[in-house]
């Protein structure tokens, strides 16, 4: 090829020859299969067609074809194939334009600039190829009736062989009627009998539980776990608090009992849990595991803690993430959301403690409590507010000229603290009355008084015992002592402590009753039957006392009178402490409607009144407690 002159004209005879030099040695070489050329300059984007005359060349490298007519008479002129990739120089770009003279595929220079293809002459138009018309896609067929192909999916029929029981199966006498999934089934006895719940399943582990009241109750019948019916309503939500707290006291304690035979429970059907008399019991058993296992992941929307999920061992926090889900229910009326339960919903309850709770029992498996940290909560949640006590007390020396002292003593101390789950209320009182004709019975009274106030025992017949031992001290060995009645509430729950003729009446739901006994030598001559009721009220014995503080030094079993029981005081109960010198000159009769209708401080006045309005020939003293909430 020759080198272009001055004018950039290209010798176009010696380009035609170099290229028939090409065409020469590839057909030497034989029919070898090479690479398309890059274009470096000119890049059509597929197969273009030139028609001159009979000749066409295709840019895609291929042979050229003739066309001389219509399609089908196509044949081929040139047999010389193309030059290959390391025979065309790159620079070279193969120009797709007929020649006016010749009729043959020129060959382009290069340049170095992009080079485009010269415009046909005007005599030759050039006519693109007209490609073969394609035919048109075939329909798709129609779907069958009620199966869609938005997403190009087909439904297959389950192919997998039903495995297990199935209902209308008969299995060891039982007929099984309806499904309720996870292996639970309602049957019938083959002959007759109610329905019952069945599990089908081998070995379940909740059956190697020890028995608890909130399990249900089962028999074997061959492989099947039968078990007993549980009456009760299902537990409905929305709960008020106070009895979703209680109902989750049972079940935590259930789980607390579980614990301890090394089980932990990682599912429970929120339907399951029953209110009946006997309290909260469980429908169907919970799914067990145990402590350290990794159980089998069982999916209850709401329910399954997120451990369990992640295939992480069994914990006996895990149950308490499932009652903390349980409590989330009863108090909403709502499913637990899979992210759990949101600072809205906690901050929207209205009862304090109960957010804390939810927290401490949906949090993560290593902040959330265990199932003793739960009681431990419940127990500060649920304990009853401190009761309000109101307190009144009056006493009068009387109107006998032969005694110008005052041998009644009163008292009464107050402590209460309020402390996190420690709170507490301790309302101490008493009425002691020094022995009348006894030297220095107020000293021995108002030792007694101070004593038993005094006192750090825990029991009521102790801290008598202790006003004995002051009393004791206070005479420093002169002849004297006193009586004494008192009581000590610790918060709700009333203690007595009675020596003597003093007396304690309590006022509850409308009736008025004497709880001391007085220790005199007329009320031993009553209860002989020797004296009437009526009789001691006036006889002449009624002062003698037959116990009293200060006669003894060792304590004696069974001297001092206590309660059975401690008496539950609630809102508009009270007690009365009085000394002989009232209760001798007021009767019952007319004390007791007092008791049941006058304010606290207008009561004690109200009673000291009536003792002078009758001649209080002794010293006179009442001292009143009343629960207001």
């Amino acid at each position: 090829m020759t080198t272009p002159d001055d004018t950039g004209t290209p010798d176009w005879d010696d380009t035609t020859a170099t290229l028939r030099d090409l065409f020469a040695k590839k057909d030497a070489a034989g029919d070898v299969q090479t690479a398309e050329p890059e274009l470096s300059t000119f890049d059509p984007g597929g197969p273009v067609a030139v028609v001159d005359g009979d000749a066409v060349l295709e840019a895609d490298g291929r042979d050229a074809a003739v066309q001389d007519g219509p399609a089908e008479s196509q044949s081929s002129v040139n047999d010389t194939p193309e030059p290959g990739a390391d025979d065309l120089p790159a620079s070279s770009v193969v120009t797709q334009t007929p020649s006016p003279d010749e009729g043959e595929v020129s060959v382009a220079p290069p340049e170095p600039a992009v080079v485009e293809p010269p415009a046909a002459p005007a005599q030759q138009p050039v006519a693109a190829a007209i490609p073969e018309p394609t035919a048109p896609p075939p329909a798709p067929a129609a779907m069958p009736s009620g199966v869609s192909d938005d997403l190009e999916e087909e439904v297959y029929a389950p192919s997998a062989p039903v495995s297990g029981p199935v209902v209308g199966d008969v299995l060891d006498g039982y007929h099984l009627n309806e499904e309720l999934g996870r292996g639970w089934f309602v049957a019938s006895p083959v002959g007759s009998g109610p329905s019952v719940d069945v599990y089908t399943r081998p070995e379940p582990l909740w059956a190697t539980a020890q028995a608890h009241r909130a399990l249900p109750r089962f028999t074997r019948a061959g492989a099947l776990h039968v078990l007993e019916p549980v009456a009760g309503e299902p537990i409905a939500a929305p709960l008020a608090v106070p009895t979703a707290l209680a109902s989750l006291r049972e079940l935590t304690q259930l789980l607390f009992a579980l614990e301890r035979q090394g089980l932990v429970v990682v599912d429970l059907d929120p339907d399951a849990p029953r209110v009946t008399p006997q309290g909260v019991r469980l429908r169907f058993p919970p799914r067990l595991a145990r402590v350290g296992d990794v159980p089998q992941v069982a999916v209850r929307e709401g329910i399954t803690p997120p451990e369990v999920l992640a295939g992480q061992p069994a914990d006996p926090r895990s149950g308490v993430a499932v009652l903390g889900a349980l409590l989330y229910r009863w108090l909403t009326g709502r499913t637990l959301p899979p992210e759990g339960a949101s600072d809205a919903v906690l901050g929207a309850m209205t009862v304090g403690g109960v957010p804390q709770l939810l927290r401490g029992m949906l949090g993560p498996p290593e902040e959330r409590l265990t199932p003793a940290g739960v009681l431990a909560t419940l127990k500060t949640l649920t304990a009853p507010p401190l009761p309000v006590y109101h307190v009144a007390a009056a006493t009068d020396v009387g109107l006998n000229p032969e005694r110008p002292t005052n041998e009644d003593s009163y008292g009464f101390t107050w402590r209460q603290l309020g402390l996190h789950g420690a709170s507490e209320l301790v309302l101490r009182a008493c009425v002691s009355d020094g022995m009348g004709g006894m030297a220095a019975g107020e000293v021995a009274s108002a030792a007694a008084v101070q004593g038993f106030l005094g006192s750090e025992r825990s029991t009521l017949p102790e801290m008598v015992w202790d006003a004995n031992a002051a009393v004791l001290t206070a005479m420093a060995g002169r002849d004297g002592g006193c009586t004494i009645s008192g009581v000590e509430l610790r918060g709700a729950a009333l203690h007595l402590g009675h020596v003597g003729d003093t007396r304690a009446y309590l006022r509850q739901g409308g009736a008025v009753r004497q709880l001391s006994r007085d220790h005199s030598y007329v009320a031993a001559m009553v209860a002989s039957g020797q004296m009437t009721p009526e009789e001691a009220q006036v006889s002449p014995e009624r002062n003698k006392v037959l116990r009293s503080l200060g006669s003894l030094r060792v304590p004696q079993e069974n001297y001092v009178q206590t309660l059975d029981e401690p008496l539950q005081l609630v809102p508009g109960d009270r007690v009365l402490l009085v000394s002989d010198g009232v209760w001798g000159e007021v009767p019952d009769a007319e004390l007791f409607p007092l008791l049941d209708t006058l304010p606290v401080q207008e009561l004690v006045d109200r009673l000291i009144a009536l003792a002078l309005a009758s001649g209080a020939p002794d010293n006179a003293t009442a001292l009143v407690i009343e629960r207001v909430r």
